[in-house]
Order: structure tokens, then C-alpha cells, then sequence
């Protein structure tokens, strides 16, 4: 079952709290204007049906959350249920992956960065389009902060195999049972799934004379 695309729809929406680079957003330090302060940036790529990203910014105010989603409809979904719960610490940002983590966001800007169930697309053919290649852990590594952290999760044995693979260069994974779990993952577990949680850290860059 798809839930969540990074890569789905071929529109910009134009709605509340959505923002897009070029319109809404002036560049990848523009984030402090858009919120109206300086927080801890939280980015979820692929937010899909999941309200793991508004629940977290319903409980943490301190924070502010952007999520990453070109399905129109689902960031349509999103940005009504935020106005629902009157949230001012989130926004969608209704574009590509690659174009979200390569250009939206300034270097070490972001203190959490989540990716929860994206397509495994299990076929060999069309591994290649799986979300999970050496550029999204290149630029995932670029705009994580030092102390920042990666989660993912996936109920694909292949595919976890894969990113922990792809992303051994770039980050060291932790013990993940004390991070966050989605409305998902816990339906899954009841119903026997087996859920691969990772935890990962940025790995400190060895610097030699």
C-alpha cells in the first residue's frame, strides 16, 4: 500500500501555508521569514495521509515543521487539517524531493529530518526511483545540523537493507527504539507487519594535515 510520495503531481498548489521556491519562499535561509522567527527546523520528506508531522508540531509549538509532499491532494488534506488545529509552526512545501533537499534549506539548518514508509518500488526495473539514493543521503547530510538526526522507517526488508547501505558513508546509525513511531507503524505492528525503524547521525568529517 502507497502512502507517502516525494514524487507524485505535476502542479505547484497555491494554497494556505504552502510555500514553493521562487513564489512563497526567496531562498533556502528564507525559512525565519516565513515563520516570523528563529526555531528548530523539523522537515518530514513525504508526508502522505500520515498526521505524524501535525501531531508533532501540535506538540512541540517550539518547533517548526515543513513538510515535503508533490501530491496535490494530500498537501491540500495537509494544510486544511493544520488550519483545523490552528497551527502557525508548519508549512508544506509542494515539491520534488530532490528539489526540496537540494535547494530549500542552507547547509547544517535542519535539527530533525524524517522519511516514514516512502515507495519501496520492489521491482529491480525501478529501484532506481526508490527516494533513497547517494543524492538524497549527500543532501540529506549537507542540510542536517551537527547534531541533527535522520529517521526513516519502511516495512521493506530490501529496501532497509539498501538505505542503511547508502547511507553507512554519509551518517552512523544509532539505536532507534526511543524515536518517534507514526500513526501507521503502530497500525502495521498490529497486524503482524515487521517494521524496520533506523535512527542515524551525521558522521563527523575527519579532517587530516
Amino acid at each position: 500500500m502507497r502512502l507517502r510520495s516525494s514524487r507524485g503531481g505535476s502542479r505547484i498548489p497555491v494554497l494556505p501555508l504552502a510555500v514553493a521556491p521562487g513564489r512563497e519562499l526567496a531562498g533556502p535561509g528564507d525559512w525565519p521569514r516565513i515563520f516570523g522567527r528563529t526555531a528548530p527546523l523539523v522537515v518530514e520528506v513525504g508526508f502522505g495521509k500520515d498526521p505524524f508531522l501535525l501531531d508533532r508540531a501540535t506538540a512541540r509549538p517550539g518547533e517548526d515543521h515543513v513538510g515535503i509532499e508533490r501530491d496535490p491532494g494530500r498537501v491540500a488534506t495537509f494544510v486544511a487539517a493544520a488550519q483545523e488545529r490552528g497551527l502557525t509552526n508548519i508549512r508544506a512545501l509542494p515539491v520534488s524531493a530532490e528539489i526540496a533537499l537540494g535547494v530549500c534549506f542552507e547547509d547544517a539548518s535542519v535539527a530533525e529530518l524524517h522519511v516514514y514508509f516512502p515507495d519501496p518500488w520492489p521491482k529491480v526495473r525501478h529501484a532506481r526511483n526508490r527516494l533513497v539514493q547517494p543524492w538524497f543521503a549527500r543532501e540529506a547530510r549537507r542540510v542536517l545540523a551537527g547534531d541533527g538526526r535522520l529517521f526513516v522507517a519502511t516495512d521493506d526488508a530490501p529496501y532497509a537493507a539498501q538505505i542503511r547501505e547508502v547511507l553507512a558513508a554519509e551518517f552512523a546509525e544509532e539505536d532507534a527504539e526511543s524515536g518517534p513511531s507514526t500513526k501507521f507503524e503502530r497500525l502495521w505492528r498490529k497486524h503482524g507487519r515487521t517494521i524496520h525503524r533506523m535512527q542515524f547521525a551525521p558522521r563527523v568529517v575527519q579532517w587530516t594535515a
